[in-house]
Formats: C-alpha cells, sequence, structure tokens
C-alpha cells in the first residue's frame, strides 16, 4: 500500500514583527496564502519501525533533522503506532526561499500518515502535534487565506479571510538562502510592528485585487533589499513587467509579483527566468478535504 499527496508552498502577503518575548522567541503577525507549486511526497509501508526518507535534493538531511522525520515521529506517538515507513520526497519548492517548503512537508505528513495509519485524529488534534514541529506547520495544515499572530498564546488560530479575487502570481527565488537566524539578527525593533495589516485585511475581504497589491506589507523585507541585491533585482523586474504589487515572502528570499492579466505574468515569468533559474507561474491554491 502505497500514498502519494502533494505538499503545497505558502506565501505571505502580509508580515508585521509585533515583538521579542520573553523565551526568545518572536511574535509576528502574518497573512498567508497557499500557492500551486509543490513538493510531491509518497508514503510506503516498511517492516519494523524503521523511518526511511529519500529526497531527491542531496543537502536536505534525512534523519531526524528534517521535520517529515519529526512529523513521523510525533504522530506515532499521538497515535500509539508502532510501525515503519518510507517517504520520497521529491522537492520543487526550493529551500531557505521563505516558501515554507518544510511546514509543507512535515504538514503533509501529518495529513498523509493520519490517513494511511486509519488513526481518525482530527485537525485540532494534529494542530497540537503541528505547534512542536514549527512555525508555520499549523496554517501548512489548513491552508486557505489566514491571519495569524505567531508567538504567545494566540498561536495556532486563525482567521479566515475567504478566498482572493482570481490572479496570477509569478515568484522568484534567487540561487541564496536566508535562514530564520539570519533574518532575525537584522531585525531593527524601533522599526517593525508598526502596520497591523489592518489595510490589507480590508482590502482582503473585499475582495479588490488593486488595493490588495498596493497594501502588501514584510517587516523583513527592508532587510532583505538592504543585503541581497539579487531580491530588489526580482521586486524591480515584477514591478517594471506590470505586476500590481510585489514582495519578498516570509524571510526571503523568494520575492512574488502579483498580476491581473495571464499575459503579463508569462511574460514577466519568461523575463525572469534569464536572470533566476527558480521561477514560477502560479495561482492560489485551496486544501480539499481539511
Amino acid at each position: 500500500m502505497s500514498l502519494r499527496l502533494k505538499a503545497p508552498a505558502k506565501i505571505n502577503l502580509g508580515l508585521s514583527i509585533l515583538g521579542r518575548l520573553a523565551n526568545g522567541y518572536h511574535q509576528v503577525k502574518t497573512i498567508y496564502t497557499q500557492i500551486s507549486l509543490f513538493d510531491l511526497i509518497e508514503i510506503d509501508e516498511l517492516k519494523g519501525e524503521k523511518i526511511e526518507i529519500e529526497c531527491d535534493m542531496k543537502e536536505m538531511p534525512t534523519d531526524e533533522k528534517n521535520l517529515v522525520f519529526q512529523a513521523v515521529e510525533e504522530l506515532r506517538k499521538v497515535g500509539g503506532v508502532r510501525k515503519g515507513v518510507r517517504i520520497k520526497l521529491k522537492k520543487e519548492i526550493p529551500i531557505g526561499s521563505g516558501l515554507g517548503g518544510g511546514s509543507a512537508d512535515a504538514a503533509g505528513m501529518l495529513r498523509g500518515l493520519n490517513k494511511f495509519w486509519k488513526l481518525g485524529l482530527s485537525i485540532e488534534e494534529m494542530m497540537e502535534i503541528a505547534k512542536k514541529l514549527g512555525a508555520d506547520v499549523g496554517y501548512q495544515l489548513v491552508g486557505g487565506v489566514k491571519l495569524e499572530i505567531q508567538g504567545g498564546e494566540q498561536a495556532g488560530e486563525f482567521e479566515d479571510l475567504g478566498k482572493l479575487p482570481e490572479c496570477f502570481m509569478v515568484v522568484g527565488v534567487p540561487e541564496i538562502k536566508i535562514s530564520s537566524q539570519q533574518a532575525y539578527a537584522r531585525v531593527d525593533y524601533s522599526k517593525t510592528g508598526k502596520n497591523d495589516l489592518g489595510l490589507l485585511v480590508k482590502a482582503i475581504k473585499s475582495r479588490n485585487l488593486r488595493k490588495i497589491a498596493g497594501s502588501l506589507h514584510n517587516d523583513f523585507e527592508e532587510f532583505g533589499l538592504e543585503d541581497y541585491p539579487e531580491v530588489k533585482e526580482i521586486k524591480e523586474l515584477m514591478m517594471e513587467e506590470g505586476a500590481l504589487g510585489s514582495l519578498m515572502s516570509g524571510k526571503g528570499s523568494g520575492v512574488f509579483g502579483v498580476f491581473e492579466s495571464k499575459k503579463k505574468a508569462e511574460a514577466a515569468e519568461d523575463k525572469l527566468r534569464r536572470i533566476c533559474k527558480n521561477s514560477y507561474l502560479v495561482e492560489s491554491y485551496y486544501l480539499k478535504g481539511v
């Protein structure tokens, strides 16, 4: 018996760093949507209790450092399962891109193994596991256009903002990786948390694409544009090619542009590919059966 599933990337339409918590973590207000860029996961039974991970991206760890491995271990504890599993992971979401590939894979494993092992866990029960794995895993479990305040007691509580109006997005990921540690090391807390994302929330709820694109915000972007000229180059190209708005996603290094016209989006992606091999034309993606 085997199971195949797709794990979608995410982008942050809005991100405001509210501050640093006493435990060293950060409180972040963010708005996500998943997009049609996927890692592919294949799950097979394995005799015994071993967890085997095969990945086509050699730089990915395949031991307990991998979120997928951790997701399997946590799910086995909660479900009282003592089974082995072989996981084949085909990576399409670039590592260190701010597109949530690791979180997507972990969330995909929770959903997939819940079905594979017939555990019957609810979303709420899986969400408790997700909280132990990483900040974005909970969102990747539920998908949609959601607002969350990460860090503190409100983590894992989502406000559903509905669906985005029809649009096309071009995503470019330069050949640089930005870790969370690198990103937070550059944060100037006197400059962050000023945008409460209220205008963006209002624009999404009104389904006004131009206002949505004009209200995109990411506190990390100021430092990303300063430190990484490749990020700035991609953002500028998006706007030159007719994007209604463009933003670095999460901690970066991925940048997306929002287009009203598929023709303009295709032209932008074609031009972007000349300077950035990891270029994608995508749309918002909505999980089914969550």
